[in-house]
């Protein structure tokens, strides 16, 4: 029986959430019916106090990992953020390794500077 692309990405939003709330500790859930109804920007909504609250979240599957769909995919979710930093976590079909996360150049650099930041006040404190 063959799994609607409907059904398959409820699935794959719930296990992103199960993912993100494991590594982070907090409660990330799937926006209803992927944010539609609610004119949400995200398939994923995190409760509490995270970094992932900056982060706006969408999640595809896809043959390829790189196709111009994920790109308009990707350019709508950057779009949708409204000034916070988003990436695109794409389950690819047939790949044992996926899924992959796209983030921009810029958003990824924000995340590295901030990084760097802790790691030398984490230094001068000790």
């Amino acid at each position: 029986m063959k799994i609607s692309p409907k059904r398959k990405g409820n699935i794959y939003e719930r296990s992103s959430a199960k993912f993100w709330s494991e590594k982070l500790k907090v409660v990330v859930k799937r926006t209803p019916m992927s944010g539609a109804f609610f004119n949400m920007p995200a398939d994923l909504l995190v409760f509490g106090d995270s970094v992932l609250n900056e982060f706006v979240i969408d999640v595809k599957s896809e043959q390829n990992l790189l196709t111009k769909k994920v790109l308009q995919y990707f350019q709508k979710n950057k779009e949708d953020a409204q000034g916070k930093k988003a990436f695109l976590e794409i389950y690819v079909n047939y790949d044992k390794n996926s899924p992959y996360v796209l983030i921009s150049r810029e958003d990824f650099a924000k995340i590295l500077i901030e990084l760097d930041g802790y790691r030398k006040e984490s230094q001068d404190n000790s």
